[in-house]
């Protein structure tokens, strides 16, 4: 990690990441975007609603109140109760906000507020006469969960190639305007083979926990999936083929095993394949070098794998 940038009090990350291949970088921007443990509110029990949500988009929108609780907080997880139970006036309409949910446990300050504006969060709006009244638990989820808005990156461009190629196409008539806008952004840092190995790395968190736990968070989850994944047998086919099958893993994991092992140079060919994207399926093949067996290939890309982890995790 290099020219590390925080700011909003650090629920916003800018950083750099060189000399690592591109399906790193799309792992850590994949977890970060939906793998991050991430504490929740389920358990909905609407006793009564006659607002204009129906039954569904009222608990959807229970579900996305953003918690202000860390997901190592067993006991404020486990004894957190949280209640909305209004009724607007008959003669006017009565806005609703995250201050009206009666949270009872160990703490009180539970959902999160605007940080822009360190207000309340506005809930809904009923109108004259309505009800509305539910109960619900809070949970720590590991999947298809976020703590963030932003979660990407870019290639980074070679500022030495951009400056020299300016040179040559504001002397041929060409717009200062449109090179820096357009066609800079094909000139990118590139390894030895052509591809991307610099990236501009961005996160920022709309959670309750800043940008820098959230990535060692994922770079810990990315190490414990591939030192899960290499535990799996390796089948072997005729002329020196084999895969490794995962029914827990899939193009985050895949990707970045097709790289690191054909940038290894331990093999002939490699590829992954999710046979169906309805199942939870992915299939690792590759085919060896005659003097090579495959338990080296395996173990190569986990040392390599769980090297690049390491050298974030000792950044942060």
């Amino acid at each position: 990690m290099e020219n590390i940038s925080e700011s909003l009090k650090g629920y916003r990350l800018n950083f750099e990441l060189k000399d690592v291949p591109v399906a790193f970088v799309n792992a850590l921007r994949r977890i970060i975007l939906s793998e991050i443990p991430t504490v929740v509110v389920t358990n909905v029990e609407i006793l009564e609603n006659t607002s204009s949500l129906i039954h569904e988009m009222l608990r959807h929108r229970i579900h996305m109140l953003p918690i202000n609780v860390l997901p190592n907080e067993a006991n404020v997880i486990r004894e957190t109760k949280l209640e909305l139970r209004v009724v607007a006036p008959t003669d006017a309409p009565r806005e609703i906000t995250t201050k009206d949910i009666v949270c009872s446990g160990p703490r009180s300050d539970i959902i999160l507020r605007d940080r822009d504006l360190d207000t309340d969060l506005v809930f809904m709006t009923l109108k004259a006469g309505e009800v509305i009244h539910f109960r619900a638990n809070i949970e720590v989820q590991n999947q298809n969960v976020s703590q963030v808005c932003v979660s990407t990156f870019k290639n980074h461009i070679d500022k030495a190639l951009a400056d020299e190629r300016k040179v040559d196409y504001v002397a041929k008539g060409g717009s200062e305007k449109v090179f820096d806008n357009f066609e800079s952004q094909r000139l990118y840092s590139t390894d030895e083979n052509g591809r991307p190995n610099w990236f501009d790395f961005t996160i920022e968190s709309i959670g309750v926990m800043k940008c820098k736990e959230i990535l060692r968070i994922a770079c810990e989850i990315l190490k414990d999936k591939v030192l899960e994944y290499v535990k799996g047998d390796i089948l072997r086919h005729e002329n020196k083929w084999f895969s490794v099958e995962s029914v827990t893993e899939g193009h985050t994991l895949g990707y970045l095993a097709q790289t690191l092992i054909y940038n290894g140079g331990l093999v002939e060919f490699v590829s992954y394949n999710i046979p169906h994207p309805l199942l939870p399926k992915m299939v690792l093949r590759f085919q060896t070098t005659k003097s090579v067996e495959p338990e080296a290939v395996i173990t190569r890309f986990k040392e390599q794998a769980v090297a690049l982890c390491e050298t974030i995790l000792k950044s942060l």
